[in-house]
């Protein structure tokens, strides 16, 4: 894995390697900061990932070792504040399509590489993940209620991370906590050494790769549209690709019983 933060950007980089989407938050001289372009990057490579048949997986990241992403960029709300342009309220209008609903929301397996401050909107993006893996450097919070945000993302996703006491203190007094205290309430997978994010993560993703991605994909979508529905209902979804029907199905226990990697083609 390359350092991102060479790339002399001012926004994303998205990369496709070897069926992996890598999101590369590249704005390390503003902590990569969610600006409004940024944040219609993210949402637009988001809906790429999505679709493209090619991509098994996605990783986000952030440029730099200082920081994941410390959220909104409050200098650009600043300006816009002042000329008189004052934010959406998420969810509504023309914020109907929400940046953190759309990385949610891709049918595969996406992992949140975190180093540094990971904090507000930076932080909700974290959460949009499905795994996240953190360097022992790494700071966790949301400061909004003491700059009176609304952290409408974390809000609703949070408390159904971890417990809901702890998410409520998390949320009400602005709390920061660091990558173990993290790890300790289950709110991310994995802390290693911070010089050791990058190739953990590279390894991480790889074996990951090993799995079969029709699955993946199913496990996905099952886990996702079933989160708040009655376990009969849940049970009955038949959501994402079936890979019951498939020929990485038949690939797959053929593979088993010739005591052999399985070649997956997610088909």
């Amino acid at each position: 894995m390359t350092d991102p933060s060479d790339s002399g950007t001012d926004g994303l980089v998205y990369e496709v390697r070897d069926r992996v989407a890598w999101m590369t938050l590249d704005r390390p001289h503003r902590l990569n900061a969610l600006s409004t372009q940024l944040s219609a990057d993210i949402a637009s490579a988001a809906n790429e990932a999505a679709e493209d048949p090619d991509v098994w997986a996605v990783v986000i990241r952030g440029a730099g070792n200082r920081a994941f992403s410390v959220g909104k960029d409050l200098k650009e709300l600043n300006q816009n504040d002042s000329a008189g342009r004052p934010p959406a309220t998420p969810m509504l209008g023309r914020a109907r399509n929400n940046v953190f609903e759309a990385v949610l929301e891709i049918p595969k397996p996406v992992i949140a590489s975190i180093d540094g401050y990971c904090m507000a909107g930076g932080f909700e993006l974290a959460l949009a993940c499905d795994l996240r893996i953190a360097s022992d450097a790494s700071i966790f919070g949301m400061p909004e209620s003491r700059i009176g945000m609304g952290g409408n993302f974390a809000s609703v996703l949070l408390p159904r991370l971890i417990p809901r006491a702890l998410a409520a203190e998390m949320l009400y007094f602005s709390q920061r906590i660091d990558a173990q205290r993290a790890l300790q309430i289950g709110l991310i997978n994995h802390v290693v050494p911070a010089a050791e994010i990058a190739a953990f993560t590279d390894s991480f993703v790889a074996d990951l790769m090993t799995f079969a991605p029709l699955t993946l994909r199913r496990y996905k979508e099952m886990m996702t549209k079933g989160w708040e529905l009655p376990i009969p209902s849940a049970l009955r979804l038949n959501v994402g690709p079936n890979p019951y029907t498939s020929s990485d199905r038949v690939e797959g226990v053929e593979a088993f019983l010739e005591k052999r990697a399985p070649a997956w083609r997610a088909e």
